[in-house]
């Protein structure tokens, strides 16, 4: 990188906020954040020694030589990485982060907006912030004190209880209300919106609770389908607990509110309004369990990362498995400690796949066959009417976005060619 006045002499940009943590093998490394760029960096125990020299006062030459004094070396190539990373990160005073690219020409633009809503669109909520700040000072914290958090635990305890009661005694059924699978399918599709809601919801306030900022938030289409999303990334500010119970928030949110309607249910008569409530119950106890799965990419594998202190667990875990594992078996090799993680983890990834069959079965044989000979046979009308609609909304966002990346690629080889052909000719 060639020095300019902003990099000669490198002064720490002003309002940048250090973070101290331990990475999966015992090395501390440091987080960098710019709230002014919304911008995070994570260096390592030697980057961050020639960050703390970034004073301003110091030149390129006196800082290589503290760290050569330091480490027994000098950082020539790691200078000067570190300086590009803390350029583009807005992290150094005076020097402007990189540029982004320019905006793709006109109907490149339209096709990518139109294939982006079809597939993920996000819109923002540019209050999301201030707003749950605001929700978490006047009533929220009430929910982070230690008598209230023992009388939600009793409550989700009870409402957990009653779930399988009401499920197993009174025969209530999960993907049935009124005898009508259709109207089952609208009480889950209200349902997983609001639950959705409320599951972020957990997220952002207990962001809020440990005094972050929410970087963003608002609702998106995932492939045609609604749904709520709050980015609170900048709990990587935060310590490590911390991030556990943001990640565990929203589970427990999940399980708090199918409790609540579990509880409703079982006060009331036998009616459709204790059906409707039981499988809206139904829907937050899913939504919670597959989120708190930590074989999945979603709240549960984020806790678990956070536990073992080990970034990227998932894709290092199949590598292991796929890799190493035979290797060792066929060498009978010992398992060191840092082999037992990805050996546990791939294990129950395995169990897993055996649990979702033995649990499809089970859906299958108690509920799901019954929803499709209605579907089939036309015995319930309604079923059909709704899910053959959800579908061909489905399936129509699909399509329209698949057209769009067509069309979308079409274009842009149609320019590549333009421009190679101009530059044919000039080059004649």
């Amino acid at each position: 990188m060639e020095p300019t006045a902003a990099t000669n002499r490198p002064r720490r940009a002003t309002r940048a906020e250090v973070a101290r943590t331990v990475a999966g093998d015992g090395a501390t490394v440091y987080i960098l954040h710019n709230p002014d760029a919304d911008s995070y960096l994570q260096i390592d125990e030697r980057n961050f020694f020639l960050w703390e020299q970034m004073d301003g006062e110091h030149d390129l030459g006196a800082i290589a030589v503290a760290y050569m004094r330091q480490f027994g070396a000098l950082p020539l190539d790691r200078l000067d990485a570190l300086i590009g990373q803390l350029t583009a990160n807005a992290l150094l005073e005076g020097a402007d982060p990189v540029p982004r690219r320019a905006p793709p020409a006109e109907p490149a633009s339209r096709m990518a907006r139109v294939e982006a809503t079809a597939f993920q669109r996000e819109f923002d909520w540019e209050g999301a912030d201030a707003f749950f700040g605001g929700l978490h000072r006047r009533v929220g914290r009430v929910f982070f004190t230690r008598p209230a958090l023992i009388v939600l635990g009793l409550v989700a305890a009870i409402g957990f209880a009653g779930f399988l009661f009401l499920h197993r005694v009174q025969d209530y059924r999960l993907f049935k209300v009124e005898d009508s699978y259709g109207a089952a399918v609208v009480v889950m599709a209200i349902a997983t919106v609001i639950v959705t809601f409320l599951h972020e919801s957990g997220h952002a306030l207990t962001c809020k609770a440990y005094g972050r900022r929410i970087r963003k938030a608002g609702m998106m289409f995932y492939y045609g389908r609604p749904a709520f999303f709050v980015d609170v990334s900048d709990m990587w500010m935060a310590p490590r607990h911390a991030r556990i119970l943001v990640s565990l928030a929203g589970p427990a949110v999940n399980f708090l509110v199918a409790s609540l309607l579990t509880i409703a249910a079982f006060w009331l008569d036998p009616s459709t309004a204790a059906e409707v409530l039981f499988v809206a119950a139904f829907v937050a106890y899913l939504h919670g369990l597959v989120n708190l799965n930590p074989l999945l990419e979603l709240d549960g594998y984020y806790i678990l990362v956070d536990w073992l202190q080990i970034p990227g667990l998932r894709t290092k875990s199949f590598a292991f498995v796929k890799d190493d594992l035979p290797a060792k078996i066929r060498g009978r090799d010992r398992f060191t400690r840092q082999d037992l993680p990805y050996v546990v983890y791939g294990a129950l990834a395995a169990a897993f796949t055996v649990l979702t069959v033995v649990l499809v079965v089970y859906f299958w044989q108690r509920e799901l066959r019954f929803v499709v000979s209605a579907l089939a046979t036309g015995e319930d009308p309604l079923s059909a009417v709704l899910v053959g609609g959800l579908a061909f909304i489905a399936s129509t966002w699909l399509i329209v976005g698949l057209i769009a990346r067509l069309l979308g690629w079409l274009g842009a080889r149609r320019r590549g060619g333009d421009e190679r052909v101009e530059g044919g000719d000039t080059a004649h």
